[in-house]
């Protein structure tokens, strides 16, 4: 028998707990084994046996609270977790969640239950859905978006376009997510100009309809420099890349700026983790609950029959989890995007309701950007 060089531990806890639901592959034997490998490897990853039975055991070691059999090869299961062992961190939040387990095939975190305790630590969107609501759709009707294209063109040329579109009608006007820093369109190059072209069509439109959000797309430590200088700049918000700068990155920065700075989030470099349908995070956690809770007032997630595989059951889950209620948490904007086209905004309107940001880049160009956008207003009011 090994003897434990540790003695009873009595630890002062509230009592709060996390909740995480995991889907596992394979039959019922290899479930119950991946859930006991589970509770200890994301919490203690310590030999159980050599844990006396004290608050640690009882308390710190992940707790398995349901276990559903969904068929001969799936099984449902909720876990809990102390609070107290994400710190109040959501890097350790994460770890915890889905630390060494996502090295585990066939394991799909699929749903997360917050506590208030933890909850009251993150803003979350400092906007969010209703907030841009009332200022550009007072009245109703989809939120409108689009992506400057395509990199290598010069400055000059996408500020006419930047002006084009939102002079038009359109009411964010981003960067795509592949403009960084590249020397034929620099970011302090790029940023004012753009964004002075957005604000001249403002005032040609006599309303400030429009806002201009680059691509926060830079090495970690020119992310905060590269902020002030798309503020400075007049830039009304900031697309950020979760998937290549982090998760707690993007939430300090959205945190960072003064409110009424819009945080739109794109889902680069996330895709692996959410394809394999066994393993991985769900659709909604990733592109939804995710975004949200770093501050995300805008979550971009790709459509479905467009150039990527989500499914329609996959992208209404997206739109649930960004509208979903959850407490001390504003609802944001989903955006499908991905290939959209002019000729399917009926049809998006009509799956995802109007509190949806269409967001559809590539297809305006095809043509007169002005006629593209009437096009695609003229649609949506045939709705109404």
């Amino acid at each position: 028998m090994d003897i434990s060089p540790l003695r009873p531990v009595n630890l002062e806890l509230s009592g709060d707990r996390i909740h995480a639901t995991y889907r596992v592959s394979g039959d019922a034997a290899r479930a119950d084994a991946v859930l006991a490998q589970l509770v200890v490897e994301q919490t203690i990853e310590f030999p159980p046996e050599l844990v006396p039975d004290d608050d640690i055991r009882e308390h710190i070691v992940g707790r398995v609270e349901s276990i559903q059999r969904l068929g001969d090869h799936l099984t449902e299961s909720s876990v809990s977790y102390a609070a107290e062992v994400a710190g109040g961190q959501l890097p350790q939040l994460l770890n915890v969640l889905f630390g060494n387990i996502s090295m585990v095939p066939g394991v799909r975190l699929t749903d997360v239950e917050l506590p208030s305790s933890f909850i009251e630590g993150l803003r979350g969107p400092r906007i969010g859905l209703a907030g841009l609501r009332a200022r550009f759709l007072p009245q109703g009707g989809p939120l409108l978006a689009t992506a400057l294209k395509p990199m290598g063109t010069p400055v000059d040329a996408l500020a006419r376009m930047a002006y084009d579109l939102a002079r038009n009608g359109l009411h964010l006007v981003k960067d795509d997510h592949s403009f960084a820093d590249q020397p034929f369109a620099t970011f302090r190059e790029r940023v004012p100009v753009l964004a002075a072209a957005v604000e001249r069509a403002n005032v040609d439109r006599g309303e400030e309809a429009s806002v201009y959000l680059p691509a926060l797309n830079l090495p970690s430590d020119r992310l905060q420099d590269g902020m002030e200088v798309a503020l400075e700049a007049g830039a009304g918000g900031v697309l950020l890349l979760p998937g290549l700068v982090g998760w707690d990155t993007m939430r300090a920065l959205a945190e960072s700026v003064p409110d009424g700075v819009i945080i739109m989030a794109h889902p680069a470099f996330l895709g692996s983790h959410v394809t394999d349908p066994t393993s991985g995070l769900s659709h909604g956690l990733l592109f939804g609950t995710l975004p949200r809770l770093t501050g995300a007032d805008v979550s971009i997630f790709p459509n479905h029959g467009g150039r990527f595989s989500f499914s329609p059951e996959a992208c209404t889950e997206i739109a649930d989890a960004c509208r979903a209620e959850l407490p001390g948490v504003a609802p944001a904007f989903p955006a499908p995007g991905g290939g959209m086209s002019v000729e399917r905004v009926a049809e998006m309107v009509a799956f995802y309701g109007e509190d949806v940001c269409l967001l559809i880049g590539g297809n305006l160009y095809r043509g007169d950007i002005a006629t593209q956008v009437q096009r695609m207003t003229n649609a949506i009011e045939e709705l109404q």
